[in-house]
């Protein structure tokens, strides 16, 4: 027979993650996509050349305050340009992406509102992904925290003491459009034929 000796229940939240600079972007684009880190430069850099997002070369990952006041038309442009359906509303908590101390020469890298006038679809696969992965993380970095409840229990049984740990999502925030994104990619890498070359 076991047990129980103890069961906790803590809430615990994860924040949205940070928005891009040069480096991070790198960093996903090769751990998502597989680019090398000139691969995502070079495509970044034709999408800043097509004013489709902003500098690429920034080692800052936050906004200026005086940006704050356009980045809710943006999210929205973002959240209607991107594959993000079965999201009802995005809420922009820009404070979360705000920090003038942490800006020198330029800002984070975001999708520009160019957007609105250009043909996604019609760029070049790379350039698309890597676009897609810009506006996301836009998306994830001004939406909701991730809330979830942690459940710990600590059995004993014939003298054996065994743990166990679960975790009920309260509140998905952030990770429903990363997961949404997620399932994106997968059924592109189907669609592309590149992929089976």
């Amino acid at each position: 027979v076991a047990i129980v000796q103890k069961a906790e229940c803590k809430e615990k939240t994860e924040k949205p993650p940070a928005l891009y600079d040069l480096t991070s972007l790198q960093r996903e684009a090769n751990r998502v996509l597989g680019y090398t880190a000139q691969q995502t430069l070079d495509y970044t850099q034709n999408l800043y050349e097509k004013k489709l997002v902003t500098y690429p070369r920034t080692d800052s990952r936050f906004l200026t305050e005086d940006m704050a006041h356009s980045l809710t038309d943006l999210v929205k442009l973002a959240f209607h340009t991107f594959p993000v359906e079965d999201v009802d509303n995005i809420p922009v908590h820009a404070e979360q992406v705000v920090n003038n101390k942490k800006v020198t020469d330029h800002h984070a890298i975001l999708p520009t509102v160019q957007l609105e006038k250009q043909d996604v679809f019609a760029l070049p696969q790379p350039e698309q992904k890597i676009l897609n992965l810009v506006g996301m993380r836009l998306l994830c970095a001004t939406g909701e925290k991730h809330t979830y409840a942690e459940t710990q229990i600590t059995l004993s049984c014939e003298g054996y003491e065994f743990k166990t740990k679960g975790k009920t999502v309260v509140q998905n925030g952030w990770k429903a459009i990363e997961e949404l994104f997620k399932a994106f990619l997968k059924t592109k890498e189907k669609d592309d034929p590149m992929k089976s070359l």
